[in-house]
């Protein structure tokens, strides 16, 4: 018995496969794929390095079952090409060969992801809007009712990419039936139209379902494991809701599925995008478990939850009441892959925390390689499967203690050189300490709090209330010079700029503000500061010159993901965040400001308080007086160029490992 966590790393039978502990690995879809789709080496690594860090059972995410579930423009490895399985074969004996259950997604788009050049099929006739994230806008295309011959050749196709998946050595299959992907289109009252046997009743939206588990079931057998992934509510109002989610898992249940995962939402419906994927503006852990948990009192299967998932005592409390029997993590696992091994050895405060900041969706909705912003090897894992040593022991002096500074020192240190970490101020954190103090932000404190233990656990030297300086670096003699030193805020050649709180001072010396604030600026933190302000009770505007909020120079992508912009957005309405893009700030006054919107006119917004955030520029002028001190010389994070905890910390890990 495990003297930390023993629920959680309790085995579970189901059937004849017993899992070692009750923490799954959640599909990941893979984007770095061959020109054929088919799966290659940093597929293997990236879940091979999954099952290393000790979950019991890890899922190839992304699996379609048939040509009509695919578009030229998502990429996704497809279960129906034979030549798909020599990366399948690799893939699950590299899970298997860490201990783990191999698991692959099986999924169809339907009229989700939709094309030019095919027939769009989902559940009935309708045109359909979508954007795919190519920077042209809004997609329409007519959807086609999918016939019952494709219906049946679909659900064929399901059974035989189980029975691929069993040929290539997987232990089963997660059956995706939520999210709004085709299964759960066809279960949907708002999308399903029809009126034949496929439409109407419960039953008859979730026949399709059924179909397919039997299907599976005829092809792989009483012993091959299905689990079935559902959203146990569509959309927060429309679209079926909990009590038919009971209903139709009974159904799952009785046609033979082994386990059921519980998600929630769907992409069709705004509202509820956001609870597939939780931000950090959620602050809740685990907002599925209640669900699941009454989901869990009508069957007598296995049924696991997941969304949002990072504390361990947080599931090991779930499994000991009996709320779930196990749970699923996607983004905790690819901030620390670790987290399963970490928590059984009772190692809780070394979890590399996830911010709940969605950078790793923001790559897959691009087609870009996965990424996380406080893990810089995910998405590199064949680069990194071995830290290498270094071929020289250095004296490495590292100025500035952010999360640029502190991750370089943490590598650098790793790697065997001698690390002396100064930062100028008292303490450690950098901007970390001021963006922190958001209410929906305290993840990013976590994460600090988190990176200071690494540092202290470290041989690393660090001297606080200490500036490098050419002095300094002349009297330590270091081989090797970083330098972290952040930026200051732009301030705009405004007219009564003085006038305004300059945002990081807002969250630094958290001054008296009134009941009527303008923000001006709308990138992220514009924005974000906005919302914090409307959550504690204040009349919040964000005054923009540009069109978009958050949005990035020279690219008609948004500066955040897709996925960011869209919480960004459902919170700003439903906090009441009143928002003016093209509107250029002429005078800050004592009354508020003077603009001028896009086409000329002039415009009074009265206010108590103006906050300004114009931006950061990097501190170049330090790093200049640092820069000819020594040969060795490298500069990171926002002294580099200003951006996000993500490419601060992985151009931190680069350097280091340069080293």
């Amino acid at each position: 018995m495990n003297k930390y966590f023993p629920n959680l790393f309790s085995p579970m039978k189901v059937k004849k496969t017993t899992f070692k502990n009750r923490i799954f690995g959640s599909p990941t879809g893979m984007k770095e794929l061959t020109d054929l789709n088919h799966n290659n080496v940093k597929n293997v690594d990236f879940l091979k390095r999954r099952a290393q860090g000790g979950a019991a059972m890890v899922c190839l995410g992304d699996v379609v079952v048939h040509e009509t579930g695919c578009v030229d423009w998502s990429y996704k490895v497809k279960a129906y090409d034979v030549r798909s399985e020599a990366g399948f074969y690799d893939i699950a004996g590299a899970i298997r060969s860490q201990g783990a259950h191999a698991s692959m997604e099986l999924l169809h788009a339907g009229m989700h992801f939709h094309d030019d050049n095919r027939i769009n099929y989902g559940p009935s006739d309708m045109i359909d809007e979508f954007d795919q994230g190519d920077g042209n806008g809004i997609h329409r295309h007519q959807i086609i009712e999918m016939p019952k011959n494709v219906i049946e050749e679909v659900v064929d196709s399901y059974g035989k990419a189980a029975l691929r998946a069993k040929h290539c050595g997987f232990d089963s299959v997660l059956v995706h039936a939520g999210h709004g992907w085709l299964l759960s289109q066809f279960l949907s009252p708002v999308l399903n139209h029809r009126t034949d046997e496929f439409g109407g009743s419960l039953e008859n939206r979730a026949r399709i379902t059924m179909m397919v588990i039997d299907k599976i079931r005829e092809y792989c057998g009483p012993n091959f494991l299905i689990e079935a992934r559902i959203s146990w509510k569509e959309g927060m109002t429309e679209g079926y809701q909990l009590e038919e989610s009971i209903e139709y898992c009974k159904m799952l249940e009785e046609h033979g599925a082994d386990m059921i995962q519980v998600s929630c939402g769907s992409l069709h419906f705004h509202d509820s995008t956001l609870l597939s994927t939780p931000s950090w503006f959620d602050v809740d852990e685990g907002h599925n478990i209640r669900a699941a948990a009454e989901i869990k009192n009508h069957l007598h299967i296995p049924v696991g939850t997941v969304g949002a998932i990072t504390e361990p005592a947080v599931m090991e409390k779930w499994i000991k009441d009996g709320m779930v029997d196990y749970v699923v993590l996607a983004r905790a696992l690819i901030a620390d892959p670790d987290l399963p091994k970490k928590a059984m050895h009772g190692k809780v405060d070394e979890i590399r925390p996830c911010l709940r900041c969605i950078a790793c969706l923001t790559g897959g909705y691009y087609n870009l390689p996965l990424h996380c912003s406080v893990n810089p090897q995910i998405g590199r894992d064949s680069d990194y499967k071995f830290m290498p040593l270094p071929t020289e022991k250095k004296k490495v002096l590292i100025a500035g203690g952010g999360p640029a500074g502190m991750e370089a020192a943490i590598i650098a240190a790793d790697r065997g050189h001698e690390v002396i970490l100064c930062e100028k101020k008292g303490f450690l954190g950098g901007l970390m300490r001021i963006i922190e103090k958001e209410s929906f932000k305290k993840r990013i404190q976590s994460y600090r709090e988190y990176l200071e233990r690494m540092v202290a656990r470290k041989a690393i030297e660090v001297r606080l209330n200490t500036e490098v300086t050419p002095e300094l670096v002349e009297e330590l003699m270091p081989d090797v010079v970083i330098a972290a030193v952040g930026g200051h805020p732009i301030i705009p050649p405004i007219k009564g700029i003085e006038k305004a709180i300059q945002i990081v001072d807002f969250y630094d010396r958290e001054p008296e503000v009134g009941e009527n604030v303008l923000v001006l600026g709308g990138g992220f933190a514009g924005a974000e500061c906005a919302i914090g302000l409307a959550l504690a009770g204040k009349k919040a505007t964000i005054v923009e010159m540009s069109g978009a909020l958050a949005s990035g120079p020279n690219t008609p992508y948004p500066g955040t993901g897709a996925m960011q912009m869209d919480a960004l957005w459902t919170n700003i309405e439903k906090n009441h965040v009143e928002v003016r893009l093209n509107t250029r700030c002429m005078e800050i006054t004592d009354e508020g400001m003077i603009c001028q919107d896009k086409d000329g006119n002039q415009i009074t917004l009265k206010a108590d308080t103006v906050i300004a955030a114009t931006g950061i520029a990097p501190n170049e002028e330090t790093v200049e007086t640092l820069r000819d001190t020594i040969i060795d010389f490298a500069w990171i994070g926002d002294c580099y160029e200003p951006g996000l905890i993500r490419t601060a910390v992985r151009q931190a890990y680069d350097t280091a490992l340069n080293l």
